[in-house]
C-alpha cells in the first residue's frame, strides 16, 4: 500500500514527469479496484498498458543495478514485522587450491 501512495505523492508534485503521472494513475486505479471490491471476493487486477511498463522500465534504465538491489533489499526489509531479527551475513571465504605446473608437453 505504501508503494503505491509514494507513485501518487510524486505523480502529484509539481515537477513530476509524464511517466510518474502514469504511474500515479495506475497507483489511483489499483486502490480504487480494492475499495470497490467485495469483502473476501479476490480483486481484479488492474489492466496496465504496453506504453506504462515502457515507461516504467525506461525510468530505471539509467540507474545502477547496485541502487536497484539495495533499494529491493531495503523495502522487503521495510515488509518484516516489527521485532523481526535478520540472521548475520557470513562472507564468502573460497580456498585458493595451487596447480602445479604440467611437467611434460602433449602434442
Amino acid at each position: 500500500m505504501e508503494n503505491l501512495l509514494d507513485a501518487i505523492r510524486a505523480s502529484v508534485a509539481a515537477d513530476a514527469t509524464d511517466e510518474t503521472k502514469a504511474a500515479g494513475a495506475a497507483a489511483c486505479r489499483t486502490i480504487l479496484t480494492a475499495l470497490e471490491g467485495t469483502p473476501g471476493a479476490p480483486l481484479a487486477a488492474p489492466i496496465f498498458n504496453a506504453s506504462e511498463i515502457a515507461s516504467a522500465v525506461s525510468m530505471m534504465r539509467g540507474v545502477p543495478a547496485e541502487q536497484l538491489l539495495d533499494l529491493a533489499i531495503a523495502r522487503l526489509r521495510a515488509a518484516l514485522p516489527d521485532g523481526d531479527k535478520l540472521p548475520a551475513v557470513k562472507p564468502t571465504n573460497f580456498r585458493i587450491v595451487p596447480i602445479p605446473p604440467l611437467v611434460g608437453k602433449r602434442s
